[in-house]
């Protein structure tokens, strides 16, 4: 039986005095092997990563482990009460690591979970969602390619870093570490999360078990990112449930002028081979910047690692 405890990281002061509290679940097998952390909830806007983990606990409980996992299921507090991507203060939480023990409370939050995801963990997955208008589906690389594809499920994206990403922060630091984005739109199941984390947990060892998804994950690069330029009804050809699938050239999407039905923007994909990783619903009003469709296009086919053969780590 799997040894359960919990503990929380007191974090500045609310309102009434009482802190911010970042939970921790700690599972610990009989056998030995290394430590997984698991994170999730760094945006406010992006609950289905938080209830992903929290399911991953309850289902981590009953499985024969090796070594030890860590989970912090609902890392911002603030912004998840907001339900927005920015925290209360103005910051994005994963562009403040490490953060700072004074301060803003995002930069706070920030080097609590840095600090102790160092302490205890040699690897950590950063999990990210969609949200209900959004659907995602790729892995954000950080050096470690094979911790990546092991993740499986998504084409993973390589060389699109943030340098104060907690993920960023960690791997330059000798953690690895990476940051599956998934589901959101109609795509609402914790499946594909839960899978990829049980995927990790294999190819550290600590699951004896084969690795399940696709034999191979597409490794992308070159990302082509639509943002519309104009305020309008932002309307797409493809939409949150053909996330995933190929990307015919033509016409992707466009916005009309709401006062005179003109259609002022245009979003044509003139190369073939593209995958959509990333669409918002519409019809929807947007602005200028918004995030409305997101292209990879691969440059090699990976298999995935075997079960236990990721580098031994202390």
């Amino acid at each position: 039986m799997n040894r359960v405890r919990e503990w929380t990281v007191p974090i500045g002061r609310q309102v009434d005095g009482s802190p911010w509290p970042l939970r921790f679940v700690e599972i610990t097998a009989s056998a030995p092997g290394p430590t997984t952390g698991f994170v999730a909830g760094l945006w406010g806007d992006k609950p289905l990563g938080v209830l992903t983990l929290h399911e991953l606990v309850d289902t981590l409980t009953e499985l024969p482990l090796a070594g030890t996992v860590l989970l912090c299921p609902a890392v911002n507090l603030p912004a998840l009460a907001a339900g927005t991507r920015v925290s209360p203060d103005h910051h994005q939480l994963n562009r403040r690591f490490p953060g700072s023990p004074t301060g803003f409370l995002t930069d706070q939050i920030a080097h609590a979970l840095h600090a102790t995801l160092t302490e205890h963990c040699s690897t950590v997955v950063d999990l990210h969602s969609g949200t209900p208008t959004m659907a995602l589906r790729y892995t954000y690389d950080f050096g470690d390619l094979d911790l990546s594809v092991a993740f499986g499920q998504l084409p993973v994206v390589v060389d699109h870093a943030y340098p104060t990403q907690l993920s960023a922060v960690l791997a330059r630091g000798g953690v690895p570490s990476c940051l599956p984005e998934f589901g959101g739109g109609p795509f609402r199941e914790s499946t594909a999360g839960i899978a990829g984390c049980l995927n990790v947990l294999r190819y550290r060892g600590q699951l004896d078990s084969p690795l399940t998804g696709p034999p191979t994950v597409p490794v992308i690069r070159d990302l082509h990112l639509v943002l519309p330029s104009t305020t309008g009804v932002l309307v797409g050809t493809l939409g949150p449930g053909d996330v995933g699938a190929t990307v015919p050239t033509g016409v992707l999407g466009w916005v009309t002028n709401v006062l005179t039905g003109e259609r002022v923007e245009e979003f044509v994909v003139e190369r073939p081979g593209g995958i959509l990783l990333m669409a918002s619903a519409s019809p929807a009003m947007v602005a200028p910047g918004a995030y409305a469709f997101m292209i990879g296009f691969p440059f090699q086919e990976r298999p995935l690692p075997a079960t236990g053969s990721a580098p031994s780590v202390p």
